[in-house]
């Protein structure tokens, strides 16, 4: 006998499965955790492996059935979701549990899903897209950075004071109310002078001191200083030179060409970094002309979404946050990101992914856009690469799992926005902005 699956509409965005699991099926089950469980437990009077059911059921039977119902949900509910024909948009609520006295399983699950709409016109929509230019400035500039980066540190040949552009190495101690600021001390700190790396006074303070001079000055921090420990106070200082060099600029000609790269003149090194800026360029107007179209078709399309499901994206926007910050080696607290006030600051980013993610399933849907064998076992490779093992390892027993077909469905997404670019018509920006036209 199979499972009974019926199906409840409770609104546009969440249906009501219930689900029967017959009784042999429990049957099946509940005696062998029996038979599990007598070979295992020690009852006084009873030899082991020897121990009654009913006294099994009385010790313990509300963890048997616990147990069981868990294990029997597990296996049955993506079976349900399938004979039903539903795409749940996050994880399910189970409720209403219950073993019946004939020995059928019952369980409900609340699923949210995708409410119908229609889709909006997309193909052919007008978007507005500027031009990738480099100017010479742009050129120049990179070259100038390009530079800062080969410059040189000199001895100075001349005793003479400290200018913009040193470099120069000092030991530092702040005070603050009349004692040390131990975590701001520091020795052999090396700074450029003029970059204002510490606090712009205490680059100011430099300026035309010597090699060898140790001096004292004040700064005055404000209420919203990133260091506690000093903000809204005065800071005094006791400062000495170490060291002072000069920061040598290679000349802007053929040699530095050479030198930082395999480029003969600096014409050739001039041209690589204009199409080198251009491609940039076009991959940020890329991201932008994208963003619109996306934009648009938000705009465009109206349809709910329930709040847990805008819910789950918040959490996820927040946790990519605090994970990125941790891969830099930043500690912060990932409890401070779950107040109402944060949390509020990323719905409508939530809400624009979801609504977008919904459109862009349903395109690919009606165009017929699908990944291809080669594009799955590009993903695979990916996955068995950070996984170090084999892509038919992946294959074979995590190609249904969430991570991956959170990168399906990216890579259908990819598909789809490229269908739409490819049916885009681009048009200048108006004069004076960048808005999207109206049709």
């Amino acid at each position: 006998m199979e499972m009974k699956v019926s199906v409840t509409d409770l609104s546009s965005t969440q249906k009501r499965l219930e689900i029967e699991v017959p009784a042999n099926r429990m049957k099946q089950e509940l005696d062998k955790r029996y038979r599990d469980l007598a070979k295992n437990v020690r009852i006084k009077g009873f030899r082991p492996g020897k121990v009654p059911r009913k006294i099994l059921q009385s010790y313990y039977g509300k963890n048997v059935e616990s147990e069981v119902s868990s294990q029997v949900i597990q296996e049955t509910y993506p079976k349900a979701i399938q004979e039903a024909a539903i795409k749940p948009l996050v994880e399910a609520d189970i409720e209403e549990i219950h073993f019946a006295d004939e020995g059928t399983f019952t369980y409900a699950a609340i699923v949210e899903v995708s409410p119908p709409f229609e889709l909006p016109e997309y193909k052919g929509l007008k978007i507005e897209k500027r031009a990738a230019a480099v100017t010479d400035e742009q050129v120049l500039e990179e070259l100038q950075e390009l530079r800062q980066r080969h410059a040189q540190l000199q001895s100075l040949e001349e005793d003479r004071p400290i200018r913009e552009g040193d470099v120069v190495v000092v030991d530092f101690t702040p005070w603050v109310d009349d004692a040390v600021f131990e975590r701001g001390k520091a020795d052999d700190y090396m700074l450029e002078v003029g970059l204002k790396q510490l606090h712009a006074a205490f680059d100011e303070s430099l300026l035309g001191r010597r090699e060898g001079e140790s001096f004292s000055f004040e700064i005055d921090y404000p209420a919203d200083a990133p260091t506690k420990e000093i903000a809204g106070k005065r800071v005094r200082f006791e400062v000495t030179v170490k060291e002072v060099k000069a920061k040598i600029l290679p000349d802007l000609d053929d040699d530095l060409a050479k030198e930082v790269g395999d480029y003969e003149t600096l014409e050739e090194l001039k041209e690589a970094t204009r199409s080198r800026l251009a491609e940039i360029a076009e991959k940020g107007l890329r991201a932008e002309t994208r963003g619109r179209i996306m934009e648009e078709l938000v705009k465009r399309a109206s349809f709910d979404l329930s709040p847990k499901v805008i819910d789950r994206e918040v959490d996820f926007l927040v946790e990519q946050f605090v994970s990125q910050f941790q891969r830099q080696g930043l500690n912060i607290d990932p409890e401070a990101f779950k107040a109402p006030e944060v949390r509020a600051e990323y719905r409508p980013q939530a809400e624009r992914n979801l609504r977008w993610r919904l459109i862009a399933n349903r395109i690919a849907a009606q165009e017929g856009i699908e990944l291809d064998e080669d594009e799955l076992e590009a993903i695979y490779a990916e996955v068995a690469r950070v996984m170090r093992t084999t892509v038919e390892k992946v294959r074979d027993a995590y190609a249904e799992t969430p991570v991956i077909e959170q990168m399906k469905e990216s890579k259908l997404h990819e598909k789809v926005m490229e269908f739409l670019e490819a049916s885009a018509v681009f048009i200048e920006p108006a004069e004076g902005g960048s808005e999207q036209n109206e049709e």
